[in-house]
């Protein structure tokens, strides 16, 4: 489903209307969507709280919203949670989705993904990006960072899963 017309969607909604009303100062920070089997997951859409440092999750369920309570940002201290600057949205999700099939056939041929983890967020590094991560079936983790407004890929990389553990 196209993110854009899954916010219009929810922005017109009366529940988030109710929300909005007592909420003004938040703002949309990132939505994510994964896709396993071919089958896409509804977007979770979340809007940032500058002033306590909170996010706000909007869920879709069989049409229905569920809003999530305020929770905690998973962030280091220094780390800013950016808006998302949706005019720069200019490429459909279909081309991302294609665009990540091209890479992993091109670079990663030998990985069998089974689930790919799409986030659109604004980091500081990049700026407003399609942050998408693929799990394959070897145990290998595939990251890839591509602009939302013209579709290059400014990163990938690949490293075990059991590298991410080491680390942590």
């Amino acid at each position: 489903m196209e993110l854009k017309s899954t916010l219009k969607k929810l922005e017109s909604s009366k529940e988030f209307k109710e929300w909005r009303k007592s909420n003004k100062d938040d703002y949309f920070s990132y939505a994510i969507s994964t896709i396993e089997s071919n089958n896409q997951t509804e977007w979770q859409l979340g809007y940032y709280n500058k002033k306590n440092d909170k996010l706000t999750t909007f869920m879709f369920d069989n049409g229905d919203i569920r809003i999530s309570p305020e929770e905690e940002v998973f962030k280091r201290p220094d780390m800013e949670v950016n808006k998302i600057d949706l005019k720069r949205l200019k490429l459909s999700f279909d081309f991302i989705l294609k665009k990540i099939d091209n890479l992993l056939k091109n670079d990663y041929s030998k990985e069998l993904v089974i689930k790919k983890i799409i986030i659109l967020q604004n980091i500081e590094k990049f700026g407003n990006i399609w942050n998408v991560t693929c799990v394959s079936q070897s145990f290998n983790v595939i990251n890839a960072k591509i602009d939302i407004e013209n579709g290059n890929v400014v990163e990938h990389k690949s490293a075990s899963i059991f590298e991410f553990k080491k680390s942590s």
